[in-house]
């Protein structure tokens, strides 16, 4: 859910601009072939009463991680914003959820001394799991109704040479899903030429259904690409092939971690809705929604195959 930051995922103004057929011509033998795991390397399904710390980190802005995308939102280490619901009856989920939950806190000052009005929670499994190919997905519900303009889950991986002399977006980024308060989530993917206003993005829309039901969000993984679906259908697809014949830098053949956060207002959002006041593409509805408590993003499980 980077978009023009040293750190982090997503597309910006081209949106809505997927790869064209013709880019793509690529032999079909090249398309990135059905994964068919051979094996559970990976799962989560927050069924414990507290984050499973040898599963995951938490980043803390001022810490350990910075300020990007002009988001609003310090990340802090609080059971207020990163906790386990085991409300199975209401939530829809099973054994637990995690939940996500920015809180409106005026003038929280971070460690680096930065000032917020919004605090909420990411996580990552950065030195604690890290995967070169496979198939990853999560069972995410977004923000009640999801009609929160502004407010932005994400669910991610980056590369680990971002730590190893490959700075963002040298490192690759696959934005698994984004969704900023409309009726869809998007899919993108970031490297050296093609990132922020990134060519490589696709719009899921939803065809009545609610996008703040459950849904399944999964990417496969190849040598050969990458296959994103929803609820198993098959929404994007993106191959090696496609970035040889644009002269672009493939460079997914390194380890991945993966990123569940929750950003509120920025660029992003921003783009896409135009709001300035009274946060950067945030309006005062979704801050009420906030101060209100009724904006949480619930993660299911987590899962890797391969």
């Amino acid at each position: 859910m980077t978009r023009n930051r040293l750190l982090a995922g997503g597309a910006v103004l081209a949106l809505f601009v997927s790869l064209p057929s013709a880019a793509a011509g690529a032999n079909p033998a090249e398309a990135p072939k059905d994964v068919k795991p051979r094996a559970e390397v990976f799962f989560d399904d927050f069924s414990g009463n507290e984050l499973d710390r040898s599963k995951w980190q938490v980043e803390v802005t001022g810490e350990n991680f910075g300020t990007v995308n002009n988001e609003q939102q310090a990340y802090v280490d609080s059971p207020d914003t990163i906790y386990i619901d085991h409300d199975d009856g209401n939530t829809g989920a099973q054994n637990g959820a995690l939940a996500l939950h920015p809180r409106y806190q005026q003038g929280f000052q971070a460690p680096d001394g930065g000032t917020y009005d919004f605090v909420s929670g990411r996580v990552k499994t950065e030195d604690k799991f890290e995967f070169t190919y496979g198939s990853y997905s999560a069972r995410i519900k977004l923000p009640e109704n999801a009609t929160g303009s502004g407010l932005w889950p994400a669910w991610w991986s980056l590369g680990t040479s971002i730590n190893e002399g490959k700075p963002w977006p040298e490192c690759g980024e696959v934005d698994v899903m984004e969704h900023v308060g409309e009726p869809w989530t998007s899919s993108a993917m970031h490297g050296p030429e093609y990132n922020g206003d990134t060519p490589i993005t696709h719009q899921q829309n939803f065809e009545g259904k609610d996008p703040a039901d459950w849904h399944t969000y999964r990417v496969d993984w190849t040598p050969e690409g990458f296959t994103f679906f929803v609820d198993d259908t098959q929404t994007y697809q993106v191959t090696k092939a496609e970035f040889d014949a644009n002269g672009w830098t493939w460079v997914f053949d390194d380890p991945q971690y993966m990123i569940l956060n929750f950003a509120t207002g920025g660029q992003y959002p921003q783009n896409v809705n135009g709001v300035t006041e009274p946060y950067p593409g945030l309006p005062q509805e979704s801050v009420d929604k906030i101060k209100a408590g009724t904006a949480r993003y619930l993660i299911d499980w987590v899962k890797v195959e391969q």
